[in-house]
Parts: structure tokens; sequence; C-alpha cells
């Protein structure tokens, strides 16, 4: 075979890789990877097709021209195996009958997309916290008790989520999972998603900075500038930003900007 690095001899020593298993027809093909970029390619792959909203499967070829990924980074080696933990590579033939193809670089690039990366417990658990963190800060975010209209403390937030069980899926992006971790939490918490719209104005010597800001936190619906150079505008925001970006404004004008929320 072709595009060895670092090719495994006789009982290959996983060390820090992982296997990743990809079935095809009758046969069973294994490679060899570090879980940390393929973690990485794994998460770039799921942003690129939301943004690029992606109905259909990436493709081999997607893959392989992503400017953001490295098949070298992902695979120690382009050795593609039966059993990786008894050395048994495939053949060219079984490439072939299999992938329709003998290019190693190309069959890895469908291991990324369509095989089962084995990750040990403490490297899903690692992710599961760090995804966790993600869903946690958005739902902070964007919510509020719909009682008091505040928003809720990252902390309740997540004691609700361990009462309500919830589970995070890593194939899932955080933003994937929010509605219906929304709902499961909904019966622990009075929480709901909501936005406010505000009337804010900025004295003229803050109103640049102050502009700059706003802007961060919110979508500026309507916008003016005043004559003595103060400004005026109308912004909608998620609910649970709102008293942070009125700290952060009252900070920056010495509590001398003023803000009137148009809805409840």
């Amino acid at each position: 075979m072709s595009q060895n690095r670092g090719s495994p001899k006789g009982n290959f020593d996983l060390g820090k890789y992982i296997i990743v298993k990809l079935r095809k027809g009758k046969t069973n093909f294994e490679m060899v990877s570090d879980p940390e970029e393929a973690w990485k390619a794994k998460k770039i792959l799921a942003e690129y097709r939301k943004k690029e909203n992606q109905d259909q499967a990436l493709t081999r070829e997607d893959l392989l021209h992503h400017p953001d990924l490295d098949l070298t980074n992902i695979f120690p080696t382009y050795d593609i195996f039966t059993n990786v933990k008894k050395a048994d590579r495939c053949t060219s033939e079984d490439l072939q009958e299999a992938f329709e193809t003998t290019n190693e670089r190309e069959v890895a690039a469908e291991f990324v997309l369509d095989g089962e990366f084995l990750w040990t417990q403490a490297q899903r658990q690692k992710w599961v916290e760090k995804k966790k963190k993600q869903i946690i800060t958005i739902l902070a975010r964007n919510c509020v008790n719909p009682q008091s209209k505040k928003p809720h403390p990252p902390k309740r937030i997540e004691k609700a989520m361990e009462e309500a069980r919830v589970s995070i899926d890593l194939d899932k992006t955080a933003e994937e999972q929010i509605e219906t971790i929304l709902k499961k939490i909904q019966l622990i918490i009075p929480i709901r998603m909501e936005s406010v719209e505000m009337a804010v104005k900025i004295p003229a010597i803050y109103a640049a900075k102050a502009y700059n800001t706003v802007e961060k936190y919110a979508q500026v619906k309507k916008s003016e500038w005043q004559t003595d150079g103060s400004w005026v505008g109308m912004i909608s925001l998620p609910a649970g930003l709102q008293m942070e970006m009125l700290e952060k404004l009252n900070k920056l004008t010495h509590g001398r900007m003023q803000s009137k929320l148009l809805q409840n």
C-alpha cells in the first residue's frame, strides 16, 4: 500500500490513538485516528453543514477539498485494516470493491464522514461537559423566567438539566439541541425563550463607543443621530441579555444613558 506514515508493525500499540470502524458491504474496515483532531474535524463539518444549509450529506470530494481539514492530522497512517489490534491490513482488492478506489486518502475521507469513532469514556465525558456549557450559555442568554421576566442564572439552568436527566448529543451542535432541552427543563423551572424591544438614548460624548456595545448584544431596528450628537435607537435582543447589556452601557456612560422597555 502507498502513503504509509509511521505504519504500525505487528501488534499495534494504540497509545494516544483510537480506532475508527467503517462497514462496507460484508467487510469491516478499521483505521487509527488522533481523537482530538478527529473531534475538531467533526465539529468543523457540523458547522459547515449549518453554515451552508446542507440538506444532503457531504461527499468524499467535499471533504478532500475542504480548506480547514487536513487528513494527515487526523490519521497517523493511511493504512486501512480489517483488524487494527491484530495488524491485519486489507488488500487493494478489498478497497476497490468496497470504496471503488485504492487511494487510501480518499478512503480515509470516507472514514471521517461515515466512520464510527470509538472515543474513550474520558474523551466523551470531556466533550459532553464542553457542549453542556455551550447549551447552558445559550439558554442563559436567550431565556427568561416568564413570571419575573428575569434571566435564570446558569447554575439554576444546569441543575434543571440534571433534574430533567437531559442527555447531551455529541453528534449535534449545541444550537440543534436547544429546543428539545428547553422543553424538558420547562417541566422543572419556568423558562422560555423570549426577546425584548427597548428604546435607548446615549449622550453624544459616549455615543460612538456605546453604539458598538449595543450592536454586540442587539439588533438595531431604528437608529437616529440627534442634532446634539446623541444617539437614539430602538433595539431588539434576547431577554436574557438585557441586564448584561444595560450594565455595560451604564458603566460606559457613567449612568447617563436612558432606556425604556417597549414590550413585556
